[in-house]
């Protein structure tokens, strides 16, 4: 398992983000985009790999976030796989070990209607992903996609074993979803994880610290993890309102890394 965090987006905080990596002796770092995205170009593209390459840190993921690629409005799935093109090919140019997006959503359609919906527009991609040694993992619960419960991946990976998730404990577990059973179940799926943590008090959530700080299980993700010989990345996710301050971003990273090297060898 490799250890990285989240990056800024914009160049010059990118720059920082790298030499962090670097003098820290993470691995790599992961680049998200929303709406936003269609405006990414090659040459920003370009720029942010000249970056990684010049602190030697690697693009572990590429993410494109809340795009419908199966909207029924044929002019929303136009624009959304638009996006996914362009997604393959920035991914291609960073160097990108997996690249993130949603399955999909069409509300009220039903399971088996949602993944006839991923064969017809989004697994065409799939043998392009494949040969440009990139893996796909489908981000859970929110940003159109239909993969919001462990039901939904099981109907997936029927048809698409090759697709993968990328897993965030504390989402799953705010989601209402048993985030362990998953985990002993189908860990040999995941093909990305995310290091964030949620701290509960009284039924409400009131911190998203550095990993170890809060409520979720560590330990026995990690059962798991290892249990399926899980060989991908380990990226921190800085979040919330005080952890994403310039003031505790690194903090963060680093008493998150600190943390779950105790459970790799």
């Amino acid at each position: 398992m490799k250890i990285g965090f989240i990056a800024e987006n914009d160049l010059a905080r990118l720059e920082a983000d790298a030499r962090f990596c670097a003098d820290q002796g993470l691995n790599g770092l992961e680049f998200n985009h929303w709406g936003g995205f269609s405006e990414l170009t090659v040459e920003y593209i370009e720029a942010a790999r000249a970056v990684l390459d010049k602190y030697r840190i690697e693009c572990s993921s590429l993410g494109l976030w809340g795009w419908n690629h199966t909207s029924t409005d044929e002019a929303e799935r136009a624009a959304a796989l638009a996006q996914f093109d362009r997604l393959v090919d920035f991914g291609g140019r960073l160097g990108a070990k997996v690249l993130i997006t949603g399955g999909g959503n069409r509300p009220g359609a039903g399971l088996a209607a949602n993944v006839d919906a991923f064969e017809q527009y989004i697994a065409p991609y799939l043998p392009r992903i494949s040969a440009g040694g990139h893996k796909l993992a489908l981000y859970a619960v929110h940003g159109n996609t239909f993969t919001d419960s462990p039901e939904a991946y099981t109907a997936l990976w029927q048809r698409f074993p090759e697709v993968g998730i990328k897993c965030d404990p504390a989402n799953l577990h705010h989601a209402g979803w048993d985030y362990i059973e998953f985990l002993w179940r189908h860990g040999g799926r995941i093909t990305h994880m995310h290091i964030k943590e949620h701290l509960y008090h009284a039924g409400a959530l009131i911190a998203q610290p550095a990993a170890g700080m809060g409520s979720i299980h560590w330990g026995q993700v990690f059962c798991f993890l290892h249990e399926h010989c899980y060989q991908g990345y380990l990226v921190i996710e800085p979040h919330g309102e005080r952890w994403t301050r310039d003031d505790l971003r690194y903090r963060g990273v680093t008493l998150s890394t600190r943390y779950i090297e105790q459970f790799l060898t």
